[in-house]
């Protein structure tokens, strides 16, 4: 287990849940019930609850080679269906595809694929590219709520990375996982995990070993590849 808010008993239910809907909205396209119209947005549903079971696989413990494995099975579809709606979730995407270790053309493609959107910046270029394509570090699209993140990579400052990192979940309050895991009545929660923060230590090559006990760092994940 990574996570320290449920036990591997809840993932093992929320994944088996989460799995079946999956099946269910697949089921329904093949068998035609979904209408041309909605079919886009039924398959960027499935992308967000594929995104989740990954996150909560993670969450539970299961092998990183794993994980890293059923991630890259998803980014076809990505690549193909992914609208863009959500930055945050495009910055997740992109961590987890830097930090799981798939190939550059594979980024690349990923790349290509976030580019589409209108909140495409200078923060998830860094992310999937590092420092070898230039993009101007100005458009950052949610400046406020990622400033210090920003900072640690212009300004190479590893106390401005921390301060994200142990600022980040409450900085998260109108994300729609947030106090997820306070929910009773229902299977929501899947992990709290600032991916970004750990993509963005690794692409600098940041020391971290203080880091390994904070909640919210994915330590493994950064040492994985």
């Amino acid at each position: 287990m990574r996570d320290n808010l449920r036990d591997k008993e809840y993932f093992d239910t929320f994944i088996e849940e989460e799995l079946e809907d999956i099946q269910m909205f697949e089921d329904s396209i093949a068998d035609g019930e979904i209408e041309e119209d909605r079919i886009d947005s039924i398959e960027d549903e499935i992308l967000l609850i594929k995104l989740g079971v990954i996150i909560a696989k993670y969450s539970r413990g299961d092998d990183l080679e794993v994980v890293r494995q059923e991630f890259e099975a998803m980014t076809e579809m990505f690549c193909s269906s992914w609208d863009g709606g959500i930055y945050e979730d495009n910055l997740c995407f992109a961590s987890l595809a830097y930090l799981l270790g798939l190939d550059g053309a594979t980024l690349a493609k990923i790349r290509d694929k976030l580019m589409e959107s209108d909140t495409y910046d200078y923060l998830i270029d860094f992310v999937l590219s590092g420092a070898e394509i230039e993009y101007d570090d100005s458009k950052i699209s949610f400046p406020r709520h990622y400033k210090n993140l920003v900072k640690s990579i212009t300004e190479k400052d590893r106390e401005a990375l921390i301060k994200y990192l142990r600022g980040w979940y409450k900085g998260s309050r109108s994300s729609s996982w947030y106090d997820t895991h306070k929910i009773t009545d229902d299977n929501l929660y899947y992990g709290y995990w600032c991916f970004e923060a750990g993509a963005v230590a690794k692409r600098l090559g940041l020391a971290d070993d203080d880091l390994q006990n904070e909640q919210y760092y994915p330590y493994d994940l950064v040492h994985f590849i």
